[in-house]
């Protein structure tokens, strides 16, 4: 069955305008029906009961307990890493060829690329340029993830780094950060308590936090200032990867197609220093 998500952007177009409101409120705030009662969540979005019961009906469901129910599951279950083997078996059981099961990688890509607001993606491209420094962090599963992040958007534009917990002494690298900088965590789950406690202090000290979660119900999303959620219906860590790494890549383009002269600049230095020490 098709998750909430996809439902909404199969029937966006027909949605009038209070049904569109009640579909942008659950992609954008999609807590707000895991714990809120119909009524309450009509309140909250500005329509009636009645109409956010009619807006569950048109999607397909009983009633706004079931669409509550998606949500929460959505937003809740985790799946193990037995469950990234055993979904990798479905529908072509042990023989799935690599071709196929890129297919479905692209296709998830396609999902979340559907799913992000334009103006968050904007606003990230435009915050991250014009930091004095960005500071990166990511643990266990999005540790890979944050490293290549912070690695290619040092490359392009410098005073980027990443936080390594073996060397780096965290409250120093805090007290570097100031009202212009940048904190981007990668926080998926499990979420890493030190990642959200480094986007707490970010915020506190005034840096502007950007989180890349796979959830707007993660914990990391308190102290955030903005959120780009990387959010499949039951998929793992593994699984979300590679929506993750192509909204990163997709970050890095705009940032350098859109400051083409520094960047230009900054080649122009990186090509300048002579590698034949390091390089064959």
């Amino acid at each position: 069955m098709d998750d909430i998500y996809q439902k909404i952007y199969q029937q966006k177009n027909t949605f009038t305008n209070s049904l569109q409101k009640i579909a942008s409120y659950i992609l954008e705030n999609p807590r707000v029906f895991a714990v809120s009662s119909a009524t309450e969540a009509g309140k909250q979005i500005g329509v009636s009961e009645t109409t956010i019961i009619r807006f569950c009906k048109q999607l397909g469901y009983n009633g706004y307990k079931e669409l509550q129910g998606e949500v929460q599951n959505i937003l809740l279950q985790k799946s193990s890493l037995s469950d990234y083997v055993e979904d990798k078996k479905v529908g072509g059981g042990t023989k799935n060829s690599i071709k196929r099961l890129m297919a479905s990688d692209a296709e998830d890509i396609q999902k979340v690329m559907q799913r992000l607001s334009e103006e968050n993606l904007s606003t990230a491209v435009t915050k991250l340029t014009n930091a004095d420094r960005v500071f990166v962090a990511g643990v266990r599963s999005s540790h890979a993830l944050a490293s290549w992040f912070s690695y290619s958007l040092d490359l392009i534009l410098g005073h980027t780094r990443m936080y390594n917990p073996g060397t780096d002494d965290i409250l120093l690298r805090l007290s570097e950060l100031t009202e212009r900088s940048v904190f981007v965590g990668f926080s998926f789950h499990r979420y890493a308590i030190d990642t959200i406690n480094i986007a707490k202090h970010a915020k506190n000290g005034g840096a502007f936090v950007i989180g890349i979660t796979d959830s707007s119900f993660s914990p990391i999303t308190t102290y955030c200032d903005l959120v780009l959620s990387v959010q499949l219906s039951g998929k793992s860590t593994l699984d979300v990867a590679p929506a993750v790494m192509s909204l990163s890549n997709s970050i890095i383009a705009s940032i350098s197609l859109e400051n083409d002269e520094k960047v230009k600049e900054r080649v122009k230095m990186f090509d300048s220093i002579s590698g034949k020490d390091f390089f064959d």
